[in-house]
């Protein structure tokens, strides 16, 4: 691409040089391209000049390919994605450099879409409208002959020919002159038009034309280059982020170009080709028209001597036609700061010699991206590498890839490499908790493989040797940029020492319960045993040392019956104590309230003992409630046939609402609770029910009897109400 310099020595010197190259190759072969010319009603087109075009490039003329042909010229217009807003600076300045060394209104850069050109740039005043929609309709065009045919055309007066006497652009916007050569990409296709239009007439000869051919090579180079730009920078994330930004400073950077002849001469730079061989210190006699770039490369000395020789071996190539295109990447670091630069080299032709077109482009930012995404890559595997748990990456195959330290010491073997077939011998045979084994399809890392996120589930994985181990294992899917599956990752956590510290914990607070219990058992039976067995073995300690001191005055045939009985009663205690402990939970809590009445009934044959269960009263609770409960009865009952003298006890059971309420009532000699109050049994049935959140109430007076009432909250559902 060619910077604006128009009046420079370069431009001269370009012109001079392709006029002469070409010139020198006038008996070369030729091919046709039209020129209108003044013939009556007919034209004629049999003018022929040596063409600049490739002939790689000439059309494809058989019907048959021509809807083919078509479509691949669309498909490299949207590959190379020329369509676009916005001012290129470098294809701004190439058509101003052109209107101004051929003189014209308007110079064009137009590309033909199925059926509008594009006005990709233009210098010269352009109809405000056509300006502002930057496109017209394909059928008011002249450059679709151009395309059509993909050779040059020129029409000198418009109004000199019937054919396009009424030419859109002449009847609208007073054109009479069309110069138009055709853009042809490295691929072959026609993509558009470089055109000159003026209103007035212009002589237009060969060497006019085949300048105009290079200029517009140059203007295909830039668009492709553009496209590969823009492909490039599409394929990364961050950029196509913010695609915007970058496209302006893609707009902000000019390549610098250099076009070769086939021995490797420099035929024409750019302004930025000279202006960086300037600011870098170089000669640029060395660089610049005239010298030959290929000896400048391979007498390169220093740090950079070996790529200059490398690039100077891929220009002979593309110049020798041994390879298509070639290009490289290489540093060029300055005093000041550290560059990289891509260079590449296209061919270029002119009356079948081999040229080609270099140019070099900056790709710091890039190369700096490379080596800091480098630089997180190292930070990132040493950060892993750190942690505690075992983190492993596999691709899309399921080959893991990565793994931390943690990983490999927790494997069998080292996991890199391995697939998901080698998992049972690198990780061992992996089990739900519940001892059934997981399989292929379960596994977490088979799950993220299918695009399924998992999160801590528990696994025991057991090895060869019948060791096992348990862990916490997660593991998701890992998309590209595109949201394509690559791979997985997951970790594992290692808690067998939690797991044996939990099951452990399990234990002590088994055997804490089992202790509590037996210390709560010891206790109940200590009560018991001070109720039933030390109240009656004290009367009769106490009977017997009233005998002894009884008998020290009376006769030998004293009685002791009393004393008998006594000890027989504690005898039956004590073995109702034993029983109890037994077989306590075997009846339901009815039941044994019947029992226990009936006990009572047998002992005290003179005493009426009634028991009446109310309809609202139910008996489903716990049995730990009943059984309190039932103790709690038994003491109430035992006081009153020891102390009370009463003749009609009732033992009467209801609830109200989430309360189960047992009352038991005699009609004996009562007593004072005041007085009571510390005695080791009422303390004893005190506890039982507060043990049970509930709550005991003794009324009682000298001479009217004693009502006991004992109210435990319950909840849950109850059985039938029943009355006896």
């Amino acid at each position: 691409m060619l910077i604006r310099d128009r009046r420079g020595k370069a431009l001269r010197e370009l012109q001079r040089r392709l006029a002469r190259v070409c010139h020198d190759r006038k008996g070369s072969r030729t091919r046709r391209y039209g020129t209108l010319l003044q013939g009556g009603k007919r034209t004629s087109r049999d003018f022929t000049v040596s063409s600049s075009v490739d002939s790689n490039d000439q059309p494809d003329t058989k019907e048959s390919g021509k809807e083919g042909r078509e479509a691949e010229r669309l498909a490299t217009l949207e590959y190379l994605r020329a369509v676009r807003p916005g001012v290129d600076h470098v294809l701004q300045e190439l058509v101003d450099e052109v209107r101004g060394v051929y003189g014209t209104d308007l110079c064009m850069v137009n590309l033909a879409l199925s059926d509008v050109q594009y006005f990709r740039a233009w210098s010269g005043e352009l109809d405000p409208d056509l300006a502002e929609a930057r496109q017209d309709a394909l059928e008011h065009s002249m450059c679709r002959y151009v395309v059509n045919t993909e050779t040059p055309l020129v029409v000198r007066d418009f109004l000199a020919t019937e054919e396009f006497r009424e030419q859109h652009w002449h009847v609208n916007y007073g054109i009479r002159f069309y110069a138009g050569t055709p853009l042809i990409t490295s691929a072959g296709h026609a993509i558009g038009t470089l055109c000159l239009l003026n209103t007035r007439s212009v002589e237009f000869g060969e060497e006019r034309m085949k300048v105009l051919g290079a200029f517009a090579r140059a203007v295909v180079g830039r668009l492709e280059l553009l496209g590969a730009q823009e492909r490039e920078q599409a394929a990364k994330e961050e950029e196509a982020q913010r695609s915007q930004e970058l496209q302006q400073t893609l707009d902000s950077l000019s390549a610098h170009i250099a076009i070769l002849d086939e021995s490797g001469e420099i035929i024409a730079v750019n302004g930025m080709w000279r202006a960086f061989a300037e600011a870098n210190g170089s000669d640029p006699g060395r660089v610049s028209e005239g010298a030959n770039y290929l000896r400048a490369c391979e007498s390169a000395t220093g740090l950079n001597a070996e790529e200059a020789a490398a690039f100077a071996e891929g220009i002979r190539d593309v110049l020798s036609g041994r390879r298509a295109n070639f290009e490289m990447e290489y540093p060029c670091h300055s005093p000041t700061e550290r560059r990289w630069f891509i260079g590449r080299v296209t061919p270029y032709f002119c009356n079948e010699r081999s040229w080609a077109v270099v140019a070099h482009e900056n790709i710091t930012e890039r190369k700096l991206a490379e080596e800091a995404v480098r630089d997180q890559k190292v930070l990132l595997e040493t950060i892993l590498g750190q942690a505690a748990d075992a983190i492993i990456v596999c691709d899309a195959q399921g080959r893991f890839t990565f793994a931390n330290a943690a990983a490999r010491h927790m494997a069998l073997q080292d996991p890199e490499g391995t697939t998901l077939d080698n998992n049972p011998e690198v990780w061992g045979v992996a089990h739900y908790p519940d001892g059934r084994r997981i399989p292929r399809e379960g596994w977490a890392i088979s799950r993220a493989l299918r695009g399924q996120t998992t999160v801590g589930r528990e696994a025991r994985m057991i090895r060869p040797d019948g060791s096992h181990y348990d862990a916490l294992i997660s593991a998701a899917p890992l998309n590209n940029a595109d949201g394509d599956l690559v791979g997985a990752v997951a970790g594992l956590l290692d808690i067998t020492k939690h797991k044996r510290a939990e099951e452990e914990r399990d234990l002590l607070r088994q055997q804490e319960i089992v202790a509590r219990a037996q210390r709560e058992e010891r206790r109940r039976i200590a009560r018991d045993l001070h109720d039933i067995v030390l109240q009656d073995l004290s009367g009769v300690l106490q009977s017997l040392r009233l005998t002894h001191l009884r008998s020290k005055n009376a006769g030998p045939g004293l009685e002791l019956e009393e004393e008998l009985e006594a000890l027989g009663r504690a005898s039956s205690g004590l073995r109702s104590a034993i029983y109890d402990l037994r077989h306590e939970k075997e009846s339901s809590f009815v039941e044994s309230v019947e029992s226990l009445v009936e006990v009572n009934r047998k002992l005290t044959p003179e005493r009426v003992v009634a028991l009446t269960i109310e309809e609202s009263f139910r008996g489903a609770f716990p049995p730990e409630v009943g059984v309190e409960l039932l103790r709690v009865l038994r003491e109430i009952l035992t006081n009153a046939r020891r102390h009370s003298g009463a003749r009609n006890v009732e033992v009467r059971l209801r609830a109200e609402s989430e309360t189960l309420v047992a009352e038991v009532t005699d009609d004996g000699r009562g007593f004072d609770p005041r007085v009571a109050r510390g005695g080791v049994g009422l303390v004893g049935m005190r506890e039982r029910v507060e043990g049970l959140g509930g709550e005991i109430e003794v009324r009682s007076r000298p001479g009217e009897g004693t009502k006991v009432m004992v109210r435990v909250p319950v909840g849950g559902g109850t059985p039938a109400p029943r009355r006896l």
